[in-house]
């Protein structure tokens, strides 16, 4: 952690606009009461210094205390004067009024495109322990707030070594669900981008290589982040980890996807246990093999199974002619509910039957590919 260094900035101090700078500011208001504050910048992923190249990972650039009616500014690395210090990248910025209050959101200044001054500015409310937009209309806590939005700048990465390897960064939103925070891919293709592809595995051990990865959703080609609402972020043993491909069609009109991202990887919340009404507590007594959803499906489907006990579990589809076309589960699991994704792009459309075998238990059915 750096030394902090204590500020007293008079507002609304203004500084040149020259070719490659920029700064990020944060302003006090509503204070009230004196307070001391922490305003801390922290890198999330890999950042890129002055000629582009990755520098370093996950490194904390800075903090600042700073007292009442005053205001922290954070020079970019590619100003070209003194006391630089930070690059181009994805950052946390925390604020910390001690006694383990605490406000945080995220911003993105990951672009080489620097035609023009690229400074930012948020407020941070005092009272209220909040950080708030420029305009003070609305508050920016667990956001992810972009460079390119707040200045009209075009979002271009084809400047930055290794963007595409690097790009992909997890954070969290307000419900501590997974947001994904990638960018467009750099390279010239030969056609035209259609969209992005976000992909999960199936729930593995943290730290662990991931398997099974599956098509969980399909962005337009302006869209550059996504929020997994059905996971939850924690600090269980398991974990997801995640994917993303860009979709594009070519002059001859075929289609295709790129290489991944870089993968990253996300703790899971441990499950919760749940008093249910006792109707309800038998069946969990029960083994149970649930319809799939959705169904029909394209191409990919959930498939939920309940089980009493702590048991080894195949779980096969064949096709309607009984021939094997995959096994998605064949290991042991533990007593409870489960679920996990099926992916049958490769897959023709058709009726297909799922079976699960668990100890002398075994039950099919059957779901329709439809594409």
């Amino acid at each position: 952690m750096q030394k902090l260094f204590l500020l007293v900035l008079f507002p609304f101090i203004t500084f040149a606009q020259e070719l490659y700078s920029g700064e990020l500011e944060i302003k006090l208001i509503n204070v009230g009461a004196p307070w001391n504050i922490v305003v801390g910048l922290y890198g999330m992923g890999p950042r890129w210094d002055q000629n582009f190249e990755i520098t370093a990972w996950y490194y904390v650039m800075g903090e600042r205390l700073i007292n009442p009616n005053t205001e922290a500014y954070f020079e970019h690395i590619l100003h070209p004067g003194n006391n630089q210090e930070f690059a181009i990248g994805l950052y946390k910025i925390v604020a910390n009024v001690g006694g383990g209050i605490t406000a945080y959101f995220f911003m993105d200044w990951r672009t080489s495109d620097w035609r023009s001054s690229l400074d930012v500015y948020f407020n941070y409310d005092v009272a209220n322990h909040r950080f708030r937009n420029w305009a003070n209309t609305e508050t920016l806590d667990y956001s992810y707030q972009t460079v390119w939005d707040l200045t009209d700048n075009i979002l271009e990465t084809d400047g930055l070594e290794d963007y595409w390897d690097n790009c992909l960064v997890v954070t969290n939103d307000a419900n501590n669900h997974p947001r994904l925070v990638f960018g467009p891919y750099p390279e010239n293709l030969t056609g035209t981008i259609k969209g992005y592809k976000i992909y999960r595995s199936a729930t593995h051990t943290a730290g662990q290589k991931p398997s099974n990865f599956t098509l969980i959703e399909t962005l337009d080609a302006d869209e550059f982040y996504y929020i997994d609402n059905s996971v939850t972020i924690g600090n269980d043993y398991n974990a997801k980890s995640y994917y993303v491909t860009c979709a594009y069609e070519d002059p001859w009109e075929s289609t295709g996807e790129t290489e991944p991202t870089n993968t990253v990887e996300v703790i899971l919340a441990p499950p919760q246990k749940i008093s249910l009404p006792q109707q309800n507590i038998e069946m969990g007594n029960t083994f149970q093999l649930k319809q799939n959803f959705p169904n029909p499906f394209n191409p990919s489907t959930t498939i939920s199974w309940q089980m009493p006990e702590d048991n080894f579990v195949t779980l096969k589809v064949f096709d309607v002619l009984g021939r094997e076309v995959a096994t998605l589960v064949n290991d042991n699991r533990e007593a409870g509910n489960h679920s996990i994704d099926f992916n049958a792009s490769d897959l023709p459309s058709g009726v297909y039957l799922y079976r699960i075998q668990i100890g002398n238990f075994t039950e099919s059915r059957k779901f329709l590919l439809q594409k």
